[in-house]
């Protein structure tokens, strides 16, 4: 009644009148309501104005007395918009906000509260109270800025105007405000808890169902000055959304909003995240096995090393040898590739897998025998060492490294193929013998380390396929698996390899 009163008296009633029809009541200090209401365009445009009349004004007092006029400005350069008073208003009104809902929803727990909360709160709703209440029409602002949905202008005068009221009336009246003018009048807090909820806060939620590591990146741009976001959202690193918005939320939640359509849409987009998800989740694994087989390397200064694909294509020599035994028993004849496939288990079980399926025990002997016979007379006739061997060989044993050969291949030879290419670096060579039983078994290993005076504490394997593998575990050996061989880098992994390297020299460099 007394503020009723006081008004009757004052001559500029029009600005009390505005602000009452807003608030439901007559504000006492009118200059921190004006002040919530000045954009800082404002500021900005006057200091320009004052700064140019000012270099007028010293222009033309230097012209009349040769003097400069050196009286400050009158309009003050700090504090002359509401960036301030929205400061304060975001954190008031976020507690009315919290304060109304918690009484609202009694039995509701945290989260709900908080994802309502951001709603109600959020710059577009802001903006859209603003322009309900007639805010918008009181904003004071130049036209250096535009009005449009980009600044959030009205929304951001909605938050200083609270902090206004905060400072003018204190909460009691901040609670009075929200409740009577806004919540009563524009905001059905239960239709907008049964709208649907946050798109990213629910393409997250879907990612973490999943372990899915999603990443939502943005990026500025101008259309016709004004300023533009888009988004990008991925998951697992799959490219799943985009999206455009006036502020970095809005963009956010609409590229969320279309990856959220796309996954519902398109079911080989949720196919390419899993699978992009175990190809990094795979690389992970290899990665952390490779670590810990290089870790085990270290202070061991033994070699065990395979023979066939590791050390010596033998390839060729081999395939010879077993379609010459294949023709000899009126059996097809194979091509290369699949005695690629076939060896490593020893030569009867190469020609027990190249001869045709069914074929009697007897035949399988005659023709391994034809076998043993011609490539004893030809296992060098294209055999020979890989690229960069005889290197690594040398720079092992000049680095005081023991070395040896196991290999499923015949003793014999084994020998002949030792003396002609191995006798000056490696000191034993262990082949296929009655008393020994066949790689993957570590008979020939612990072998080879008893000659060589050594422990399996001291001692690695280099190998070229899945035998391998299961040899150096057998043997309680790290592994080094080559990819010059007889196997391929996917076989090998499948297989259980975890320190793979592409060349001899890179033995050296692992080993460093």
């Amino acid at each position: 009644m007394f503020d009723s009163i006081r008004l009757l008296f004052r001559k500029d009633k029009k600005p009390y009148l505005q602000l009452k029809e807003i608030l439901g009541f007559l504000p006492h200090n009118i200059k921190l309501y004006r002040l919530a209401l000045q954009h800082k365009s404002v500021a900005h445009y006057e200091r320009e104005k004052q700064e140019e009349q000012k270099k007028n004004g010293q222009n033309n007092q230097v012209k009349k007395t040769g003097k400069k006029n050196k009286s400050k400005s009158a309009y003050p350069s700090r504090f002359v918009n509401n960036e301030r008073l929205e400061f304060l208003g975001d954190a008031i009104l976020g507690a009315v906000v919290a304060d109304i809902l918690y009484k609202h929803y009694a039995g509701k727990q945290e989260g709900f509260l908080t994802t309502l909360r951001s709603k109600i709160v959020c710059r577009k709703s802001l903006n859209k109270l603003a322009v309900d209440i007639g805010l918008d029409k009181l904003v004071h602002y130049t036209g250096v800025v535009t009005t449009g949905h980009n600044s959030f202008m009205n929304g951001n005068a909605f938050e200083a105007f609270f902090g206004a009221i905060y400072l003018d009336r204190g909460y009691a009246y901040c609670y009075k405000f929200m409740e009577e003018r806004i919540f009563r009048n524009y905001i059905n807090v239960d239709e907008v808890a049964r709208q649907e909820e946050n798109f990213k806060s629910n393409l997250i939620e879907w990612s973490q169902r999943y372990q899915y590591k999603t990443v939502f990146t943005q990026q500025e741009k101008r259309e016709d000055n004004t300023p533009m976001f888009v988004s990008d959202v991925r998951i697992e690193g799959v490219f799943c959304g985009r999206g455009e918005g006036y502020s970095k939320k809005e963009s956010d939640q609409a590229a969320a909003k279309e990856a959220l359509r796309l996954l519902h849409k398109d079911k080989n987009l949720s196919n390419r995240i899993k699978e992009t998800q175990q190809t990094k989740a795979e690389a992970t694994r290899i990665q952390s096995l490779r670590d810990k087989t290089i870790k085990a390397l270290e202070g061991r200064k033994t070699i065990i090393f395979d023979l066939d694909g590791t050390l010596l294509d033998t390839l060729k020599d081999l395939a010879e040898s077993t379609n010459f035994a294949l023709r000899e028993m009126g059996h097809p004849e194979r091509t290369i590739d699949e005695i690629r496939q076939f060896v490593g288990n020893g030569v009867e079980k190469l020609i027990r897998r190249a001869v045709p399926v069914g074929t009697e025990d007897e035949e399988v002997e005659k023709c391994l025998a034809l076998f043993k016979s011609h490539y004893v007379l030809h296992c060098q006739d294209n055999t020979c060492l890989y690229d960069g061997i005889s290197d690594m060989l040398k720079t092992l044993k000049a680095r005081g490294y023991k070395l040896a050969i196991v290999s499923n291949k015949l003793q014999e030879g084994v020998d002949e193929l030792y003396e002609t290419y191995f006798k000056e670096n490696i000191d034993v060579a262990i082949g296929e013998r009655p008393e020994f039983n066949r790689k993957p078994e570590p008979d020939m290993v612990l072998k080879a380390l008893q000659e060589l005076g050594v422990e399996k504490k001291d001692a690695i394997y280099i190998g070229d396929s899945d035998v391998d593998v299961m040899t150096a575990n057998n043997s309680e050996l790290p592994c080094i698996s080559v990819l010059w061989g007889f196997r391929d880098k996917q076989f090998l992994y499948k297989n259980g390899a975890s320190l793979l390297v592409e060349k001899p020299i890179d033995v050296l460099e692992v080993l460093k």
